[in-house]
Formats: C-alpha cells, sequence, structure tokens
C-alpha cells in the first residue's frame, strides 16, 4: 500500500515509517519544513509538504495512498504547563483529525489509522479497564479533546463506512524522548519526588512496541474497522515502584514525597492531574485480534534497556522541576 503519515517525525513516527518501507509499502509523510523534508528522505519516505489544518490541501496530497494514519500530537515538554500550552495539540486532535478524515473519505481510503490516549479512563483507583470501559466523567481539560477526536472518527465509521482503527496510547518512552530524559535526569539527581504515596498506576510502553501495534494494525485493521485497541504494556506499574526501580537502576536516591498541594504549586495542576491518574489497562484484545508482539513486555526489560542508552548518550542536563512522561 501507498501510506500517508501524519506526525512521520515524532517519537513514533520515525519508528514507523521505516518499518513501514521494510515491509514493502510505500510511505509519504506530511511535512512542514526542510527540516523534515530531509529526517523523512533519510527515513525513505517521500515528503509531501502541507498543513494539517489545510483541509483541501490534505485531499491533494494524499488522494494517491491506500491509507492515512494520524500519529501527530503536540505535547508540551515543559514540566509547568497551562492551558493554553495545550491549545495546539488540542487543534490537531480535533480540527487535524477532521481535516485527515474528510480526506480519508474522500479520497476511498482503504485503511484509516487514528492515534488516542488511554487517559480517557480517566482517575479508577487502579482497578482495571478494558477498551469497553467508558471515558471518565471527571477528565483533565486537555484530554477532552481526545474523547471529541475518538467520537468524530467513531461516527464517520457507523455514518460514513470509514475504515477506521483507533490505537489508544499509554505512556510512550524512549531514549529519545525529552520527556523520558528529563525523568532520568531528575531521578538521577534526586529531584523526582512522589506525590504523597505513589499509589497511582501507570500504564507503560516503549516507543518501539507502540510502533510495532501501528505496523500490527495496518496488517490486520481492515479485518477489525470500527475497533479501539489499548497499547500498553503487560504490567501496569505504581508510580512509586517505577521511580524506586529507577533511582535503584540509576544508583540515585531513594525518592522523597511531597503532598498534593506542594505538587501543584511545583509543577502545575495539569501534570499532578496527568500523575494522579490510576488504572490498569488490559493489552489482551490488541493481541488477539491485530496480532501484537511486544517486545518489553513490562517496565523493567523496557527501561533497562533505554537507560544504557541513555547512560551512553545523555548528561544531566541542569532542569530543575518534575516531568511527566510523554503523553500520547
Amino acid at each position: 500500500m501507498k501510506i500517508f503519515v501524519a506526525g512521520g517525525t515524532g517519537v513514533l513516527g520515525r519508528r514507523v515509517v521505516p518499518m513501514l518501507i521494510s515491509l514493502g509499502h510505500e510511505v509519504v509523510g506530511l511535512s512542514r519544513s526542510v527540516a523534515n523534508d530531509d529526517l523523512l528522505a533519510t527515513l525513505g519516505a517521500e515528503a509531501r509538504r502541507g498543513d494539517l489544518f489545510d483541509r483541501e490541501g490534505l485531499y491533494s496530497i494524499s488522494a494517491d495512498c491506500d491509507a492515512i494514519i494520524h500519529l501527530a500530537t503536540s505535547i508540551p515538554t515543559k514540566s509547568r504547563t497551562s492551558i493554553d500550552d495545550w491549545v495546539l495539540n488540542d487543534r490537531i486532535k480535533i480540527e487535524g483529525t477532521a481535516n485527515l478524515v474528510s480526506a480519508a473519505k474522500r479520497n476511498s481510503a482503504q485503511l484509516y489509522i487514528q492515534s488516542s490516549v488511554t487517559f480517557l479512563y480517566g482517575r479508577r483507583h487502579g482497578e482495571w479497564v478494558d477498551e469497553s470501559c467508558p471515558y471518565a466523567d471527571n477528565l483533565p481539560a486537555v484530554v477532552k479533546s481526545s474523547v471529541e477526536m475518538e467520537r468524530l472518527v467513531l461516527n464517520s465509521v457507523t455514518r460514513d463506512k470509514l475504515p477506521a482503527v483507533i490505537l489508544r496510547f499509554s505512556n510512550v518512552y524512549s531514549h529519545d524522548s525529552k520527556h523520558t530524559t528529563t525523568m532520568y535526569d531528575m531521578i538521577s539527581r534526586g529531584k523526582f519526588p512522589l506525590i504523597e504515596r505513589g499509589t497511582a498506576y501507570w500504564n507503560l510502553v516503549t516507543a518501539d512496541d507502540a510502533a510495532e501495534a501501528v505496523v500490527a494494525a495496518v496488517k490486520n485493521g481492515k479485518q477489525n474497522v470500527g475497533k479501539v485497541y489499548n497499547i500498553c504494556d503487560d504490567e501496569p506499574v505504581k508510580y512509586k515502584d517505577l521511580v524506586e526501580f529507577l533511582a535503584s537502576s540509576l544508583g540515585a536516591p531513594k525518592p522523597g514525597s511531597i503532598p498534593i498541594f506542594l505538587a501543584k504549586h511545583a509543577i502545575g495542576e495539569i501534570t499532578v492531574q496527568y500523575l494522579l491518574q490510576s488504572m490498569r489497562c488490559m493489552n489482551k484484545r490488541a493481541k488477539e485480534e491485530l496480532g501484537w508482539h511486544l517486545r518489553y513486555p513490562t517496565y523493567r526489560e523496557g527501561h533497562e534497556a533505554i537507560m544504557e542508552r541513555w547512560r551512553r548518550q545523555h548528561a544531566p542536563t541542569g532542569t530543575n522541576s518534575v516531568s511527566a512522561l510523554a503523553v500520547r
């Protein structure tokens, strides 16, 4: 197939593009700069200039493609964020998705793959959830755009027969993610405290395994149209256990703790809301129906591999605040 990828130069896209090419697919990547043109060319893709918010332009540059994959995001990398910092990400999720869905329908695409997030389940006090779990009522403001995005896609499946699959990614981490390397830096210097007892469950997946899930959806998505899949590893981990594991592995001090009100003062309400959302996501459906296989089944194998690369490539940067894991 000839596949159009939005977000092909991001942490996830940089992995997905060469994987697809290795399987014999042609890949066209949306680009907005010379630097992205060059990166896409290095990955083996054809770069086409365009704008996610230019609907007519997207029709044109994706017209000869058989599938569309939407991996684009704009996640703030600073520790303390405000609603304003998330405006572009929200626009990508809502307006960008609407435009890509419209292009897929107009151009009769055989498959449309949409990235989403497991944060839609909200704060569930550590209970197990699968894809049948409804959206939470108490979602942080910056997650609500993902609900609107999913509804847009699923409504198009029902109303317009859009051949779509939604992948709900958990916290994606990698050696080349600013969020991950900042977290390692902070933990290595004893600057990543637990918020209260650190009992919230986090769901994680390496960028490599997340990319494999996208490729699996390309292979097997056509027979699973309209379905939603959790993309996470096999073992949700308590925030406390993860940070202590990383501290031990990095030879760092055991993390201390701070109360919620101080955490909100230090890193802001939005980041604290993310850190304290707690649920354990099941990945059985993605494995069984998409044929997805994990290279790193738990946070231990994943982080051990990534920390080894981080030790070789990254020195502490001197930042002084907590940073959340990447949210897709």
